[in-house]
């Protein structure tokens, strides 16, 4: 029966939002009143606010060499990247002191009236206060905006700090190239000097080693081997023809034939006489032959003087072999004379092969010597020439021209007065709101109890007057009448919602649950709030630290004792806000270990609320367990003695935070 009764008694609280809406409806000409004023009065003080006037320039950043202002030695394209750290080093130059100051002095900014008679760092700290540099999105455009009560004088300022970051940037431009130049004349000096002695330490080394050039810039030893080697190549070409000319004519004369066919005999003038002799005579041999016998006399006497010419061209043959034998001889003397000669140079040509090893590398120096001092003195020839302020083309140039502002850039009134009235209504409208949610005409409780009988109800308490009007029956308990808020009916539930509220607001993520009585009340009171704060939608671990219930899943004992895993000892509930670590399958807790510590930190990671219970403070408490971390120790008490006993013996483990719930007493302690 108690239990029909409190569920009965349960009842929910809600918003009339008709409430609310009479109360906005009622009010609605306070409100248009008091946003009238405040509009006429921001009207009047914008009235005497300075205007101020926008004017604004802009600059593009990219390179500007070109092939008639690039380098000559620059022929292939040279890419520019800009990137954002680019852009934003241009905005720093810009905003930079000398930036202004140069824009100070080109545009004669102190003989201004609004300036007149200003410092120089009181002028800088005005225009870098009022002047904003900006990128444009994502682009290379830098726009130089400058506000000031004067129109010209914004848009003048504005143009003269974008020129004097242009004249800045070329004249940065021109430095580097001065100062390449005074480097590069230093160098060319120096350079000279070194081209000049490596020079004249070639020639030095050639006329102490005699390695003279001749023709075709080749040294004389190489010239008298090349010479050496072609003389020994004919005159053993000529020895060897002479040999053979030799060999054939002395093979004709042994085999008995005739020599007068051979083209060295033939040359000689004896054999040609010979041959004209013998061959009149064979000639009249002939003659005669048609008229004698071959036993005439006369034919005999021919053939006699014929013969005899035969012998004499044989002799001058035999003559002609011995001048090319003796032509071959004098051949070979000269080709060992030659090669006599040649290993003579061999040996020069040897010592200097050697000796070129350092010639060589003294001419690759003055060669390098040379080609770097020509190469400086191009690239000075170009530096000289590309001195001058106007051959520099600085990487931004100004594309648009800050020009005198018609409009004020603020302060916007329009703006400022739409603002004004949003914030003026949207105010008046929540404080009327919160008054009436406050005040709790606007909260509306409604009972969850059922105010007619169901027709089986109505029959059966018919059936049984008798149950009905006995007096040892207690009537139920009326439902309360509806007044906006109805307070809890212990203070139990009152202190638990006071927990579960805090829990929520999250003031508190750890609640460790001791009594000085008994760990009945503990579990109880730790169930109840568990039960409260997963209620509020909140997820919570509670860990049983003082039942001494052994059961057989894994718990905080069988953890203690190394057991067990910190997984194996976490169970989930059917809800999956809830998890529970009971007290396992040990007898005792193991004191002397840090692993419900790392419990409670793992824990608190995943849930939002851990619940503990130690049980009855003493000896046998489990808090010293958890006297390293940091959380909220609720003690039950029955008895205010106890109860400041306990709490100071809670207090020195380390808890700073200790609240004694009193069953006896309304209200609770903080120790």
């Amino acid at each position: 029966m108690n239990d029909s009764a409190s569920g009965a008694d349960k009842s929910e609280e809600s918003i009339d939002a008709s409430v609310i809406l009479k109360a906005v409806v009622s009010k609605l000409l306070r409100i248009g009143f008091v946003t009238v004023l405040l509009l006429a009065a921001t009207y009047a003080v914008l009235l005497f606010v300075p205007k101020l006037y926008e004017s604004r320039a802009e600059l593009l950043v990219e390179p500007r060499n070109t092939a008639y202002t690039s380098a000559a030695s620059n022929q292939s394209a040279e890419t520019y990247y800009i990137d954002i750290a680019t852009v934003s080093s241009q905005i720093e130059l810009i905003k930079s002191r000398d930036t202004i100051l140069a824009a100070v002095d080109a545009a004669a900014l102190r003989d201004e009236p609004a300036f007149e008679g200003w410092s120089d760092s009181r002028l800088v700290a005005e225009i870098s206060e009022n002047l904003v540099v900006t990128q444009e999105r994502a682009s290379r455009l830098i726009s130089v905006a400058y506000r000031h009560t004067d129109a010209d004088l914004a848009a003048k300022v504005a143009n003269a700090i974008v020129q004097a970051h242009v004249q800045r940037r070329a004249g940065q431009q021109i430095s580097d190239t001065v100062d390449a130049t005074a480097w590069l004349q230093q160098e060319i000096n120096r350079l000279r000097e070194s081209v000049v002695n490596a020079e004249r330490a070639i020639a030095d080394f050639r006329v102490q080693n005699d390695l003279f050039t001749g023709s075709n810039n080749e040294s004389l030893t190489n010239q008298q081997l090349s010479n050496f080697s072609a003389q020994i190549t004919a005159a053993n070409e000529r020895r060897n023809a002479a040999q053979s000319r030799a060999q054939l004519i002395r093979s004709l004369l042994e085999s008995g034939q005739s020599v007068g066919g051979v083209s060295d005999v033939q040359a000689s003038a004896i054999v040609q006489q010979l041959s004209q002799e013998m061959a009149r005579l064979q000639g009249e041999r002939a003659q005669q032959a048609a008229t004698f016998l071959s036993s005439h006399p006369t034919i005999r006497a021919l053939d006699a003087q014929i013969a005899e010419i035969n012998t004499q061209i044989s002799n001058e043959g035999r003559r002609v072999a011995q001048a090319l034998e003796a032509q071959a001889q004098i051949e070979a003397d000269l080709e060992r004379s030659l090669q006599a000669e040649l290993e003579r140079v061999k040996v020069t040509a040897g010592a200097d092969t050697i000796e070129g090893v350092t010639l060589a590398e003294l001419e690759r120096e003055a060669t390098a010597q040379r080609e770097l001092l020509n190469a400086y003195l191009l690239r000075f020839t170009e530096a000289s020439a590309r001195s001058d302020m106007s051959s520099a083309l600085p990487d931004v140039r100004i594309v648009s021209e800050a020009v005198a502002a018609t409009t004020p850039a603020s302060p916007k009134s329009s703006l400022v007065l739409l603002a004004v009235g949003v914030a003026a209504v949207l105010l008046q409208v929540g404080g009327v709101i919160f008054s009436e949610l406050l005040s709790g005409r606007a909260l509306v409780e409604r009972s969850a109890s059922r105010t007619e009988p169901e027709i089986g109800e109505e029959d059966h308490a018919e059936a049984t007057p008798a149950v009905a009007e006995s007096p040892e029956v207690p009537a139920l308990p009326q439902p309360l009448p509806i007044t906006g808020h109805r307070p809890p009916t212990t203070l139990i539930d009152t202190e638990i919602e006071a927990l579960a509220a805090s829990v929520l607001a999250r003031l508190d993520r750890l609640i460790l649950v001791a009594s000085d009585s008994n760990e009945q009340e503990c579990l109880d009171f730790a169930e109840r709030l568990t039960a409260a704060i997963v209620d509020n939608g909140q997820s919570v671990a509670e860990i049983d630290a003082a039942s001494r219930q052994q059961g057989i899943e894994l718990g905080l004992t069988d953890l203690c004792a190394e057991g067990a895993e910190f997984g194996d000892v976490v169970h989930r509930g059917a809800d999956e806000r809830f998890a529970f670590v009971p007290w396992g399958q040990g007898t005792r807790l193991n004191r002397n270990t840090e692993r419900v510590a790392t419990l409670v930190e793992a824990l608190s990671d995943i849930y939002e609320v851990i619940v503990v219970v130690t049980g009855r403070v003493g000896m046998t408490s489990s808090l010293p367990l958890f006297a390293g971390v940091d959380g909220k120790c609720v003690l039950l008490s029955s008895s205010g003695p106890n109860s400041a006993s306990a709490a100071r013996d809670i207090a020195a483990l380390g808890f700073d935070d200790v609240r004694v719930i009193t069953a006896a007493e309304r209200q609770s302690e903080v120790a």
